[in-house]
């Protein structure tokens, strides 16, 4: 008997002790780590104020790369939510959801996870940095409230560790993700960004390159314009779309381009003072694009128009563009800022999840001759890649053989891509 209450004396003791240190321990547990990088302030915040580039940064999914994420709510912004459910029973299931976003400042996340504790908040804070203050330090932290709760409190001791080093992970992936993202300030360019479906188009093609002075260039881009209207007149075709300028090496010397001009039978397009067929609206698709954002079909158009393309040393190709998937932007002003403007455009749609791919190229909406006004419009396209796949290039469509000439075995319409134009020709 005696041994007895010596054993319940020293359990009520352990039990006081346990109590009494409880007692004493924090209340509330915060944990703080930050990160400094050389990336534009709205590139930092727009990334974190969402969930779509959550799995690339977050050390939630080193945890379990397979975990479950379901995004509900608005795209960025407070109420946008993220739940994910876990096989794992360490992380099991939980949420965020951002319940205060301040521009250029701070962005909070309400936590939902397993484990003690309430109120459980994840603060992003961001800071300008740097004898410009060019840089932007960030400044992540963690904190929750165990109350009275002592068995929380003593899992608190724990936070530092846990909690501390995924913070650690997760701001190191951040930093090497931003890494990725072009720098440059997208928020500093005037006009709307958006995604695109464009509709297949046919068109003509000149390749041509230029010394890096807008006399040049334009020169350059007369000419090539000089050919495609010489094989549109005998072709009988008309535009059925503004000239395109396709980037393909800009250097700081020279730039090398394509010339591209959509074209159609004559009189096969809408009537007068109708929008052109299939061109995108800038806020959606096109009316030639197929249905869904994530389905763009590799298609070609269903009509191949009977071109002629004869003449010494004629430059032109015909050639057929698949349907595809853009980021796009608008832009007015002299010509020489559209480089600018592509590396913005760049940067949006990366910020935004998606995988830049191909070459961008611009509709030029003003004449060649108007192109330095500071009026002069464009519009900005940077394809976009599918399900992991780059944009379809365009297809060359070599002539058909004279219809005395038996083609041999193994010839006849042959396909390439522009990249095997000169071979081709």
């Amino acid at each position: 008997m005696t041994r007895i209450i010596e054993w319940l004396i020293s359990l009520l003791i352990v039990v006081a002790l346990f109590v009494v240190i409880g007692l004493f321990l924090p209340a509330k547990r915060v944990v703080s780590h930050s990160v400094e990088t050389n990336r534009p302030m709205t590139t930092v915040y727009d990334t974190l104020n969402g969930f779509v580039r959550f799995k690339d940064w977050n050390a939630l999914v080193n945890h379990d790369p397979n975990v479950r994420l379901d995004v509900s709510g608005p795209e960025a912004g407070v109420g946008a939510r993220l739940a994910y459910v876990s096989a794992d029973h360490q992380i099991g299931e939980g949420s965020w959801e951002i319940v205060e976003s301040v521009p250029g400042q701070r962005i909070v996340f309400a936590l939902n996870t397993p484990g003690r504790g309430k109120d459980k908040r994840m603060t992003f804070e961001f800071e300008r940095t740097g004898q410009r203050r060019q840089n932007v330090k960030i400044t992540q932290t963690y904190s929750v409230d165990y109350g009275w709760n002592l068995l929380g409190r003593y899992a608190g001791l724990y936070v530092t560790r846990d909690i501390g080093d995924d913070i650690k992970r997760g701001l190191a992936k951040f930093s090497n993700l931003l890494a990725t993202i072009p720098r440059f300030d997208y928020s500093r360019h005037d006009g709307e960004y958006a995604v695109v479906e464009l509709p297949a188009v046919n068109a003509l093609l000149a390749r041509t390159n230029a010394k890096r002075a807008n006399d040049e260039i334009a020169l350059a881009m007369t000419n090539q314009m000089k050919w495609i209207e010489q094989v549109m007149e005998k072709s009988g075709l008309e535009p059925a779309g503004p000239m395109r300028i396709v980037t393909n090496d800009f250097g700081p010397e020279s730039y090398a381009f394509d010339v591209v001009q959509p074209v159609r039978r004559k009189g096969s397009g809408p009537a007068e003072g109708e929008d052109a067929a299939g061109e995108a609206d800038g806020n959606g698709a096109g009316d030639g694009a197929d249905a869904g954002a994530d389905a763009v079909a590799d298609t070609l158009p269903p009509e191949r128009l009977e071109v002629v393309l004869d003449g010494d040393n004629n430059p032109v190709f015909y050639v057929q563009i698949p349907a595809m998937k853009a980021a796009t932007t608008t832009y007015v002003g002299p010509s020489p800022g559209l480089a600018l403007v592509r590396d913005q455009l760049r940067a949006w749609a990366m910020v935004r999840g998606h995988e830049t791919g191909g070459r961008p190229f611009e509709e030029y909406r003003v004449e060649i001759k108007n192109m330095l006004a500071e009026d002069a419009e464009f519009t900005v396209y940077w394809p976009l890649r599918v399900d992991g796949k780059n944009p379809p290039e365009p297809v060359q469509i070599l002539p058909e053989p004279e219809e005395d000439e038996a083609p041999a075995a193994g010839e006849g319409e042959a396909e390439a891509g522009p990249a095997q134009a000169d071979e081709a020709a």
